[in-house]
């Protein structure tokens, strides 16, 4: 197993005195250590065989010598070799130019001590290395994997997929409550919000190597590995700073503990069960699929307790790119279903939709609605409700309000984080009516004369007869509400019939003035 300079200079000062070192990483790798020792001197010459590069001392391992006899092999030290050497301030002063790393050691210190320390650290490692080679020949749980794991790194450690659902863990009892980020129960999602969030921690999301980020945002600083699968990452290997500070050397073992949950991810197969999926897909298939079987479906429903006649309600979230960047839409869902037992969340056409029981919940969609309204705001989401309804044949419906309610409202007010349909019924209404003719080809077709006349002579008599339906047909507060005498009025009001050659007194063409100066003020709006 190859070890970084970071860990093994790590080692190295718990047992020897260390004078000076550079060029360390944490993303090289060296393996198990040889001893460079020259022939003996006679008459103050050093007597030696030529050095060769590709016999004299082999790329990628440890090399162990003595300062005295530095000039004879730094000639053919390089990048792939990792310098131990015993020496003077004056040896330390030869390698002041060197691009290989090196330690150098106290000068009475015994070569063969520091080779047979590192060959026992050596094989430390490689034992482990062995265990999980073994391991993974009898087991398939990630969970016993990170659990052999513990006593190598004396911290916690647990895997996730990137949409912050919790995949194993093992250690979690020494987290601190308050920074458990993620949980086979509920993730948090203030913490998931705020990484999410964060330019740091979103600049190591595709990093090929371990990244270190500190606990600012939960009180618990973390080394996490990225897992790729294809080349896009899928899953993170996170080790938490709870039993003992994380180091530098750490770095190399958590990215070769990596390989082998990235193994076994890639070999494991999870089942897809439980009542929660059989949800998903029945409502999913609802929705998807306009030839399903409805009977069929309500059968289906009916099975899982969500009986034809229970009320129902649904909601629709309006993901940001961050989520759908971060994958935080399994979060989202995560908290959906634990706040809420009886109810399905799911991602639907780069949205999430949730179907709440009301029935079930013995809650009413206000009481609903007040419960989610922080955690909407506080997400960055925009979320469109429906209306309840009672029975399996309108939940597509429901879907539609819903959906309508977040693209009309968002589009009628986009400052508004929460759009109810019964709010955005009227603006609905008015949007489908000039879905194929603009206003003025449908509404009132004498209204436009009206209308036209305004511009010419700067009257308003649009806005007197829009006033007069406003105060239903109350000559005396109309006239207030313009703040003009009531003759004044009346003189517009005869005006205003003869132009639109109405008396005002059929119900049905009042409501067809009030809906044409609705569409006109409509597309107005959109000029």
């Amino acid at each position: 197993m190859k070890l970084s300079t970071e860990l093994l200079f790590e080692k190295l000062q718990t047992e020897f005195t260390i004078t000076a070192y550079r060029n360390l990483s944490s993303a090289d790798g060296f393996l198990r250590p040889f001893l460079y020792d020259s022939k003996p001197l006679i008459d103050s010459r050093p007597i030696y065989e030529p050095l060769d590069k590709s016999k004299g001392i082999t790329p990628g391992h440890v090399c162990l010598a003595h300062g005295k006899r530095l000039e004879e092999f730094i000639p053919h030290i390089f990048e792939e070799h990792f310098l131990v050497l015993t020496g003077t301030r004056g040896d330390v002063q030869k390698l002041s130019s060197a691009v290989f790393p090196y330690v150098v050691l106290s000068e009475n210190t015994s070569l063969s001590s520091v080779l047979n320390f590192l060959q026992d650290i050596f094989d430390f490692y490689d034992d482990w290395s062995n265990e999980l080679n073994t391991f993974l020949l009898k087991n398939d749980d990630i969970t016993l994997l990170l659990h052999n794991a513990l006593k190598i790194f004396q911290n916690p450690l647990s895997v996730i997929s990137v949409d912050f659902s919790l995949i194993a863990e093992t250690g979690e009892e020494k987290i601190p409550e308050k920074s458990r980020i993620f949980s086979d129960k509920e993730p948090n999602i203030d913490y998931i919000n705020a990484l999410t969030q964060d330019e740091t921690y979103q600049s190591f999301c595709n990093s090929p190597t371990p990244f270190f980020f500190p606990g600012y945002i939960t009180g618990i600083s973390t080394l996490t590995m990225n897992i790729f699968q294809n080349g896009v990452p899928t899953h993170r290997l996170i080790l938490y700073e709870a039993q003992k500070p994380i180091t530098r050397g750490e770095y190399c073992l958590l990215s070769h503990l990596a390989g082998y949950v990235e193994y076994l991810l890639y070999h494991q197969h999870i089942p897809i069960s439980g009542q929660a999926n059989d949800l998903h897909r029945i409502l999913q298939t609802t929705l998807s699929d306009r030839s399903a079987d409805y009977l069929d479906i309500s059968h289906q429903l009916s099975s899982l307790g969500w009986n034809t006649r229970h009320e129902y309600l649904c909601l629709v979230y309006q993901t940001t790119y961050l989520d759908q960047k971060n994958m935080t839409t399994r979060a989202i869902c995560n908290y959906m279903e634990n706040h809420f037992p009886d109810c399905s969340s799911f991602l639907f056409k780069d949205e999430i939709v949730t179907f709440f029981n009301l029935s079930l919940l013995h809650a009413g969609s206000d009481e609903i609605a007040s419960k989610l309204t922080y955690f909407i705001r506080d997400s960055f989401l925009k979320a469109g409700y429906s209306r309840a309804m009672t029975g399996h044949m309108n939940l597509r419906r429901q879907y539609v309000q819903a959906k309508t309610a977040l693209d009309v409202g968002s589009r009628k007010k986009p400052y508004v984080w929460i759009h109810h349909f019964n709010n955005i019924a009227l603006p609905y209404i008015l949007e489908q009516c000039t879905r194929r003719l603009p206003a003025s080809m449908i509404c009132y077709e004498n209204l436009l004369k009206l209308q036209a006349l305004d511009q010419e002579q700067n009257s308003e008599y649009v806005l007197t007869l829009k006033t007069y339906l406003e105060q239903n047909l109350n000559a005396t507060q109309t006239a207030n509400e313009l703040f003009i005498h009531r003759s004044t009025f009346l003189y517009r009001l005869e005006k205003i019939k003869s132009i639109l050659d109405s008396n005002l007194d059929d119900p049905d063409e009042i409501f067809y003035l009030n809906l044409s100066l609705r569409l006109l003020e409509q597309e107005a709006e959109k000029n």
